[in-house]
């Protein structure tokens, strides 16, 4: 590990991004619509041909078939090694951003919490691909994530320098049970259901990673976040309702992506935003 460079490890958490974005695009396709994501093998979706594994390289495999299906010759959309891509470059800047960022990329990564950090990273950045993805078009959000979130973050704890296994545990119950409390709340005041349960599980995955305190500042930047978005929102889709008597009402946008884009930036700058917070707007 000591004569192991960054760039080296870099390129590795680049690779294995890309390797998890490949399965994201798994959960992406098939979760919503209730396919499991292990049986059957990978396959063409109009042949219904298994896929060989020389044909699955994330990105490669792509580019080796030039944008279309090895069986049937029909063309593979450009989404795919896009999101592989898009995860490769999230699981290097996981690790990027734990050191420190810098322009030194010849020195090893030897501290212990430089590693808790860049596994959470990893989880926290790859982890808003699907979150947004399905949340977005289907208004769900993937166990694999939310749960996934909670399990990882207590193995990540096990990792010396991090948050303790302890801390881990207790964000996790205290993130998604109050959560769970303020959407029972709001549900009761509006009549009408205000938070989705897989808004309340993800939570609680970003509690296990990040502690209590990470996880009450996500959920109010991502809080503010959404009231930024969802007011003129409503605005245009009032204005479009008036307009038109005919148009059906629009769904309500959903909270995960907020949640999933506000939680790796807290990870990285919450306590940051806290002082700047304290100093220039309550002035202590």
């Amino acid at each position: 590990m000591e004569e192991i460079p960054l760039w080296y490890w870099l390129i590795v958490f680049f690779c294995v991004g890309a390797c998890v974005g490949s399965f994201y695009n798994v959960i992406v396709y098939r979760m919503p619509r209730g396919i499991s994501l292990i049986n059957p093998p990978s396959h063409c979706p109009l042949c219904k041909k298994r896929i060989p594994i020389r044909y699955n390289l994330p990105i490669v495999g792509w580019l080796w078939l030039r944008g279309k299906s090895a069986c049937c010759k029909q063309p593979i959309s450009v989404i795919y090694p896009i999101g592989e891509a898009l995860c490769g470059l999230l699981g290097a800047l996981a690790l990027y951003a734990a050191v420190g960022f810098g322009t030194d990329f010849t020195r090893p990564v030897l501290s212990p919490q430089t590693w808790a950090n860049a596994a959470a990273l990893f989880w926290l950045l790859l982890g808003a691909y699907p979150v947004c993805a399905v949340d977005c078009q289907y208004k769900l959000i993937p166990d694999s994530i939310s749960v996934g979130g909670i399990v990882a973050g207590l193995l990540i704890s096990l990792i010396p320098g991090g948050i303790t296994p302890f801390q881990s545990l207790i964000g996790a119950v205290a993130a998604g049970d109050g959560l769970y409390l303020v959407g029972w709340i709001a549900t009761k005041v509006l009549k009408k259901e205000a938070m989705g349960f897989g808004d309340v599980k993800l939570l609680a995955g970003y509690g296990a990673l990040m502690g209590v305190t990470g996880a009450v500042e996500t959920l109010i930047v991502a809080a503010v976040l959404g009231l930024l978005v969802m007011v003129p929102y409503g605005m245009i889709k009032n204005r479009k309702a008036a307009k038109d008597s005919n148009e059906e009402e629009g769904g309500q946008i959903p909270f995960g992506p907020f949640l999933a884009v506000a939680a790796p930036f807290m990870y990285l700058w919450g306590d940051l935003l806290m002082v700047l917070y304290l100093t220039h707007v309550l002035e202590q």
